[in-house]
């Protein structure tokens, strides 16, 4: 397995994960508690999450969570930051769903079980949340938790890399690179490999496959990626 698929278990900032706005979600509690969160009054903030946790408030579940998990103004504490997941995760919050699939992969307060992750990330993936879909695809990848299917991990990967997820780019790259599922196709993983920017050794690998290519076949594969368009862009 690609030693890093699981390595930010929280890539970005808790709001920009949450994915919530101010206005989009019951005032109270939550509101109060992001605002504070914002002022970096990470206590307070996590006493206004749990109280709208209590209230069943999905959001503020995770929020919590992700507060839990990354010891945010409380303890460090694993498990409680599972339990948060997990009844956000059962409102369909597609972000607790990954989060709960991340700490199954990784042992995270939990044994390792992959099984289970795959059950969440797919839960996720099926709502079209694309870091689901490049977590589950790696597992099929490694057959880890499921019985190893290339087919099913290009799928999964070319629905995360048309949301412009670099991770999924770069997986794809590598596919066609190392004919996985595929066949060997240098031009199609150069693109790909260009579209995943300076994501994890995507630059190593364009540098090497170049070495391999024509003239001609780099520039079609840069114009390739200079064409693409992500799915919803590509729609306007």
């Amino acid at each position: 397995m690609n030693s890093r698929p699981f390595k930010h278990l929280v890539a970005f900032s808790l709001l920009t994960l949450s994915g919530f706005t101010l206005q989009s979600v019951c005032a109270g509690d939550f509101e109060d508690g992001v605002a504070l969160y914002e002022q970096q009054e990470f206590t307070d903030a996590a006493k206004l999450f749990q109280a709208a946790a209590n209230k069943g408030n999905a959001d503020a579940q995770f929020n919590l969570g992700l507060m839990y998990l990354n010891g945010e103004g409380i303890e460090q504490d694993y498990q409680k930051a599972r339990a948060l997941f997990l009844q956000s995760a059962e409102q369909n919050n597609v972000r607790a769903q990954v989060n709960l699939g991340r700490m199954y992969a990784k042992a995270k307060g939990v044994a390792p079980d992959y099984k289970t992750a795959v059950i969440w990330f797919t839960k996720a993936a099926e709502l079209g949340y694309a870091d689901a879909q490049y977590s589950l695809g790696v597992l099929y990848v490694n057959g880890q938790g499921t019985p190893l299917n290339y087919a099913k991990a290009r799928e999964l990967f070319e629905l995360a890399a048309e949301q412009n997820n670099a991770s999924a780019q770069y997986q794809l790259g590598l596919m066609y690179f190392k004919g996985k599922g595929v066949r060997i196709d240098l031009t199609e993983a150069y693109k790909w490999l260009t579209l995943a920017g300076d994501y994890d050794d995507a630059a190593l690998y364009r540098d090497y496959i170049a070495k391999k290519m024509s003239k001609d076949q780099i520039d079609e594969a840069q114009a390739l990626a200079d064409d693409w368009k992500p799915k919803d862009d590509a729609k306007k």
